[in-house]
């Protein structure tokens, strides 16, 4: 009986720190407010781009050039529910992309799409990008949150992190 008694409080305790995980970023905050709370830490590009979905200036063209250069649609649009891009611009190596899937399950393909944007960057004409590129590139980040992909390139990307975990209070 002891072994039985002992055995539930063991699964009890397993289940009870398995299922007490890391909170994810509420579903209904906006990928503009996450891309801010990454961009608080650290120093950012002064000259820069934006792109949201509120303003609705990012369609599949010009998605498809900012993924991978390539002069076609891109389908990964249709799963976007929210996305807010934040892109250094001419020399600065510096990039904070927060994309928000329709379905969870889809995050996949947006990681894909993120791989892409890489690979891309890594791809392109060094010697227009500052001193740090191959370091920033190196320690770039791409992760998942629930719904959303995120893509950080930026001089402190544990600090951008760090920042971003207060909207899960």
């Amino acid at each position: 009986m002891k072994k039985i008694i002992v055995l539930l409080m063991a699964l009890t305790l397993l289940f009870t720190v398995g299922c007490g995980g890391e909170k994810s970023f509420p579903d209904n905050l906006s990928c503009e407010d996450i891309v801010a709370a990454y961009q608080s830490a650290g120093e950012k590009p002064e000259y820069e781009k934006f792109y949201r979905k509120s303003e609705n200036n990012l369609d599949a063209f010009s998605m498809s050039l900012w993924a991978d250069g390539s002069f076609q649609e891109c389908d990964e649009l249709e799963l976007l529910e929210d996305y807010a891009i934040y892109l250094g611009s001419g020399a600065d190596t510096y990039e904070v992309t927060v994309l928000k899937a329709k379905n969870e399950a889809d995050t996949e393909k947006l990681i894909d799409l993120i791989k892409r944007r890489k690979k891309t960057l890594e791809n392109g004409d060094k010697g227009m990008y500052d001193q740090s590129f191959e370091t920033k590139m190196a320690n770039s980040v791409v992760k998942t949150d629930g719904k959303f992909v995120i893509f950080l390139i930026t001089d402190d990307n544990d600090a951008a992190i760090k920042a971003a975990e207060k909207l899960k209070e």
